[in-house]
């Protein structure tokens, strides 16, 4: 293992979207290898990941790493097309929903021997075990986390004082933070004209419920909501339909959860840390709190939202490449990138404490003791992520019961039988 580096001062850096050009940030050095990385990412997240760029140019003299910053919309497929034609950066950042169809087709390649070298800066062993998903399996290993983001919810600590009622953090530290005194926070927060919840349409959103209530939705092989995950399937859409949640998908244009929760309109949202700088900066009242159970007990299982670094196979610098991989998603990579109020959870051993020292939110500790019970889309709890498709087919079969009030078990013996058709066809 390489010891750890002294991070310089990061360049001065200039954000543009542009939808379909790429951004390109850093200079180029004729004396080395030159190898280029491309992310997607909102304004915030892109200063960040430039900061561990920056850290890794610095830090040694023998490679060139160039950021291509990519527009958010259509990122995977066009990051799917680009692999495929040989035209995709030699480092790519992958979404968790499409590490699977890359790691099938071949599009990226095996980092499991380089890991194992002088050359790389971390080990495949310094990664917390849930963080991994589909990027790894018994062949290899094909892509690092570059960290993490567990899903809690964000609530105004302000807003429940101002409407008397308790803070749900100490109705957590009594094992009373339960779906029935959820419920009756949401009463109230309906009564003074705002939604309790607003509850967004990805399978996340829906499957924390589930594992917090101790369900599952796979059955070995199969996809099939078991009497707890039907109950928690339940509860969620008798609370869409009786107004305390709001599904997200019906929010009108421009007015996404976090602009709602920042303009005091609801209660609770669920969301990574990703918009924890944000909210800090913009002075918003917040901090985090675990999903409710149904019996109160604390910390229950949750699936993480996870992105990953992969080489490109076809990269003609496939080591110079791996080992700024290595590097970003590493101890150093993370620390220059997660060190203060960041966006997101390091998911390598060892950097918990620059989380707890931020002290934002005051209740930051919730959000590691989550990612501690938690595992990666593609997971054998969460599988749906090595069936290309299945996430998007299921999540349009749940709508029926958030948008039309389709009644929830019909609704999930046809989201069942839908998953059927999509795994048939993948294999």
């Amino acid at each position: 293992m390489k010891k750890k580096l002294v991070l310089g001062m990061a360049g001065v850096m200039a954000f543009t979207t542009l939808l379909g050009t790429n951004v390109v940030i850093g200079n180029a050095d004729e004396d080395k290898v030159e190898i280029t990385y491309t992310s997607r990412g909102n304004a915030d997240e892109i200063k960040v990941y430039q900061q561990a760029v920056d850290a890794f140019n610095e830090a040694q003299d023998k490679i060139h790493v160039t950021f291509e910053a990519s527009p958010s919309d259509g990122y995977s497929q066009q990051l799917i097309t680009q692999l495929a034609g040989g035209t995709a950066a030699d480092v790519i950042f992958v979404e968790d929903t499409v590490m699977s169809q890359l790691v099938k087709n071949g599009t990226i390649a095996n980092m499991k021997d380089f890991l194992a070298t002088d050359d790389s800066y971390v080990k495949e062993e310094d990664f917390g075990e849930g963080v991994w998903g589909a990027a790894r399996n018994d062949e290899g290993v094909y892509g690092l986390s570059v960290d993490c983001n567990p899903v809690v919810l964000y609530y105004s600590p302000k807003m429940m004082e101002d409407l008397g009622l308790e803070d749900p953090q100490s109705l957590f530290e009594k094992g009373e933070w339960t779906w029935d005194n959820f419920d009756k926070i949401c009463d109230t927060l309906k009564e003074n004209g705002k939604s309790g919840m607003i509850q967004s349409g990805d399978t996340i959103r829906l499957y924390n419920w589930v594992f917090a209530n101790d369900g599952t939705v796979w059955q070995g092989d199969e996809y099939k909501f078991d009497d707890k995950a039907k109950e928690a399937f339940q509860y969620v859409c008798d609370r869409i339909n009786d107004g305390r949640f709001v599904y997200g998908g019906t929010l009108p244009n421009g007015q996404g959860e976090d602009a709602m929760f920042m303009s005091g309109q609801t209660g609770f949202i669920a969301a990574g840390r990703w918009l924890t700088k944000t909210f800090y900066e913009e002075g918003i009242d917040f901090d985090y709190i675990p999903y409710p159970t149904k019996d109160g007990s604390q910390y229950k299982p949750a699936q993480v939202c996870c992105g990953y670094l992969s080489v490109n196979a076809k990269s003609e610098h496939v080591k110079e490449a791996m080992e700024f991989a290595s590097f970003y998603c590493g101890t150093q990579g993370q620390e220059a990138r997660i060190t203060g109020v960041g966006t997101s959870v390091p998911s390598v051993t060892g950097l918990d404490d620059m989380m707890l020292d931020s002290n934002v939110p005051a209740d930051v500790k919730h959000i590691l003791e989550v990612r501690s019970t938690g595992w990666a889309l593609g997971d054998d709890c969460a599988k749906d992520g090595l069936y290309p498709g299945l996430l998007d087919a299921t999540k349009a079969v749940f709508e029926e019961a958030y948008v039309n009030g389709a009644d929830a078990e019909e609704t999930l013996a046809k989201a069942e039988e839908k998953a059927a058709e999509v795994i048939a066809e993948n294999e």
